[in-house]
């Protein structure tokens, strides 16, 4: 499955960055091969000078110039998005929900989604915060005894990222997630390739 048509950003509501972010990392790590970004100004081909107006059923959906809608910050963190892909053989990424506990479903999408390469990587994207005064908390499960994952989180809005150390299993092969640096959506990445170590700086490895 490739996504061919999301909710464009920019168009009536609930299509701002976080949910193109939401769209993207559900999408991927649940098995699509693909996902297309738009945004309201792109596809009707608007300008400055001359926007598009109404559609055949009289309807406007909006007037935004295509010299702006491409600047929208959904663009440039699906572009982020797709450039950390690109360290991985991401092709080979397939959905792992029993990886993470909770896990998100259809009707539960703000819960964590999970996919990667058994004892090469896992991405796990949870786009509800850990709030600690809530009790909620996300768990990363079945860690393979006979590998030293790193864990990082790597903010989606700027590819930040942020390294956390080695992973240290209990005594049932579970890793509990901790509080992430800010409250919003993350992406938790447990890496025991090299790879990892193009998003960090030595310094911050030698901690």
């Amino acid at each position: 499955v490739v996504v061919g048509e999301a909710n464009y950003e920019g168009i009536i509501h609930s299509t701002q960055a976080e949910v193109q972010r939401l769209m993207f990392w559900t999408s991927v790590l649940s098995g699509a091969a693909g996902h297309t970004y738009g945004a309201n100004g792109l596809w009707q081909v608007n300008t400055r000078q001359r926007p598009y107006g109404p559609s055949p059923h009289g309807g406007n959906w909006g007037n935004t110039p295509w010299e702006e809608a491409y600047q929208l910050p959904g663009s440039l963190q699906l572009g982020l998005a797709r450039k950390l892909l690109e360290l991985y053989p991401w092709w080979r990424f397939e959905s792992h929900q029993h990886w993470v506990e909770p896990s998100g479903t259809p009707e539960n999408v703000t819960a964590p989604f999970a996919a990667g390469i058994p004892g090469k990587v896992r991405f796990i994207y949870f786009y509800k915060p850990i709030f600690p005064w809530s009790g909620n908390s996300i768990k990363v499960t079945g860690i393979e005894p006979d590998y030293a994952y790193h864990a990082l989180f790597w903010d989606p809005r700027t590819g930040d990222a942020r390294y956390l150390g080695t992973v240290e299993p209990d005594s049932n092969s579970c890793w509990q997630v901790p509080l992430q640096p800010t409250f919003s959506d993350w992406l938790l990445i447990l890496d025991a390739t090299a790879a990892y170590s193009q998003l960090v700086s030595a310094k911050e490895r030698n901690q």
